[in-house]
């Protein structure tokens, strides 16, 4: 992932954090600073204070501190980079990257430009007739293929002006061109009909073509680049965003032509992912411009499961989707052209929560069956346990007790043997000793900002670390702190342990007071340990001078101990 200029994260910082903090908390002036109520537990009095000087704010009663970026991280549930993108949005900040994945950016977006207008004259001639033709017999018009820049590419594009432009590298980078066995370039896309995918700040990202001679696939998108990640794409943002932002609503649904027929039909705030199910990333990206999001699927067995599955990802994110499901032989494009769009609007009407749904069909499906019952609430119960904002956790319990006829404490209790039941699954060193501490730790730095994990590791002995793995995961990441803006950059080096322990769950809901914690248990740990050599030293010595240096050092490590409890 690119790195933010300085210049621009300057720019972020110097926003006043009042104007970050007051959508949400209801601030007041005593002193030289701001106080309200921490957004961030339950308390009476106001503990929350915002330093205006500083930029920072902080709870003396939950211990959450930071600048306006870590308020939008804790408070949004986004990453460094979404929050960061978020704030630049919102208050004019133009986006800028640095060095030389900067440039190559820049690069691969101007190749994009050139192929998009190659593209679109193709379209417009006798090579393209056969693609216009396609499109205006779905009942697409000229208005349309202009709003979503509809091109064609044939077989025999001419792209030598390209490859005089743009350096092999631009041209590979880009996921557009392929090398061949001569050592040439050569365009992934024949024959098929183009829709440029553009970024959210309306950049062309990626390109999606549709195949028109029956080859296979049917869908091809650019291979990823620095510019296109699948993942963290959603087609038709760059318009559709603004309409989120005005009407708090988001309509996700799975194809293009899905998206621009009822994009076409008053539906702006209408966006799709990349051929795959909606990511962790593409949710946070909507939860930037939509208080609610609404998805579609299928109205068959497939779809509801596929739905079910979608949830996971919303879990972690604690927004849970409106879903509307369609009749079976329908898609969103062939249900409007089939039905109109009044009777979409019907549908879109009676969405509902998605989760509630899940959970009423796995009650129904208990016919009554007690037993069946307790064995399909087994998984709504390890679908609350993903969810870590309290408040959307109890609304749910609440919605599950009722629906299963089940007593919450009872909810409650299920979910308090599930958590424990997988913090149990601890990780051993080669000693065969367990350290949950070591692994709580590095989980919570994975959820926490650069600045933050930095200011934990600064003055961190890893020589208290005693699972090898999860001490290797901290010397990348020390060795890394200083180039990167996002702890999920370096994802690949720090290895698929990380990813194990980023995926853990934590107790604490202020997940920087539950890291201090268990930095305190591991240098606790440490002492202990060193304590109790000691102590076996003593009992094996005769040597009077070291018994002498031992309780020497055993009494400033009883020192260490009483002050870290």
């Amino acid at each position: 992932m690119a790195r933010f200029s300085p210049t621009m994260l300057e720019r972020i910082r110097s926003i006043n954090i009042a104007n970050i903090i007051e959508p949400y908390v209801e601030l007041k002036l005593k002193g030289r600073d701001l106080w309200g109520l921490c957004p961030f537990h339950h308390e009476k009095s106001p503990s929350f204070k915002v330093d205006l000087e500083k930029g920072f704010f902080k709870c003396f009663g939950c211990d959450a501190k930071g600048d306006g970026v870590t308020f939008v991280m804790r408070q949004l549930g986004f990453s460094y980079y979404d929050a960061v993108i978020y704030l630049a949005e919102k208050y004019g900040i133009n986006i800028e990257l640095e060095g030389e994945e900067n440039i190559r950016s820049k690069d691969i977006i101007a190749l994009h430009e050139e192929i998009q207008k190659i593209s679109r004259k193709m379209f417009y001639s006798l090579e393209g007739e056969k693609a216009k033709e396609y499109i205006l017999s779905r009942n697409f018009d000229d208005d349309d293929f202009n709003e979503f820049g509809i091109g064609y590419l044939s077989s025999n594009v001419d792209y030598s002006s390209i490859y005089k432009s743009f350096s092999k590298e631009v041209l590979y980078d880009s996921g557009f061109f392929k090398e061949s066995q001569y050592k040439t370039p050569y365009s992934r896309f024949f024959s098929r009909l183009m829709l440029p995918i553009r970024n959210i700040t309306s950049s062309i990202a990626a390109f999606a073509g549709r195949s028109l001679d029956g080859s296979n696939p049917k869908y091809l998108n650019s291979a990823e680049s620095s510019v296109f990640h699948k993942g963290s794409t959603l087609f038709n943002i760059d318009k559709a965003k603004n309409a989120m932002k005005q009407n708090k609503q988001a309509l996700i649904v799975e194809g293009y032509f899905d998206v621009m027929r009822l994009y076409k039909n008053g539906f702006k705030n209408v966006a799709a992912p990349m051929g795959t199910a909606l990511t962790s990333d593409q949710i946070n990206i909507l939860k930037r411009y939509a208080e609610e999001v609404t998805v579609m699927f299928d109205g068959d067995s497939a779809g509801e499961k596929a739905a079910f599955r979608s949830l996971e990802r919303f879990a972690e994110t604690s927004l849970f989707p409106k879903v509307i499901f369609l009749p079976q032989e329908d898609d969103p494009d062939s249900f409007v052209l089939n039905n109109g769009i009044d009777k979409f609007y019907e549908l879109y009407n009676k969405r509902e929560d998605l989760f509630i749904h899940m959970i009423k069909r796995l009650s129904a499906s208990s016919k009554d069956d007690f037993n069946i019952k307790l064995s399909r609430f087994k998984a709504v119960t390890n679908m609350l346990a993903k969810i870590n904002n309290p408040h959307v956790r109890d609304y749910y319990v609440d919605a599950a007790s009722e629906i299963f006829k089940l007593k919450k404490e009872n909810i409650y209790e299920d979910l308090k043997q599930n958590r424990y039941k997988k913090n149990m699954a601890l990780s051993k060193n080669n000693t065969g000793s367990m350290y949950l501490c070591e692994m709580d730790f590095v989980a919570c730095l994975s959820r926490l900002p650069i600045d933050i994990i930095d200011n934990l590791l600064t003055d961190f002995n890893l020589d208290m670390i005693n699972d090898i793995e999860i001490k290797n995961i901290l010397k990348i990441m020390l060795a890394n702190l200083s180039k990167i803006s996002d702890i999920r950059e370096i994802t690949h080096e720090l290895g698929n342990q990380f990813v194990e322990l980023a995926m853990r769950e934590i107790a604490e809901d202020d997940i920087y007071k539950d890291a201090l914690k268990n930095k305190n248990q591991i240098e606790l740990n440490f002492l202990k340990k060193r304590q109790n050599e000691l102590i076996e030293q003593m009992r094996t010595t005769s040597d009077k001078v070291m018994q002498v240096n031992i309780l020497q050092e055993l009494n400033s490590l009883t020192k260490q101990i009483a002050g870290k409890k």
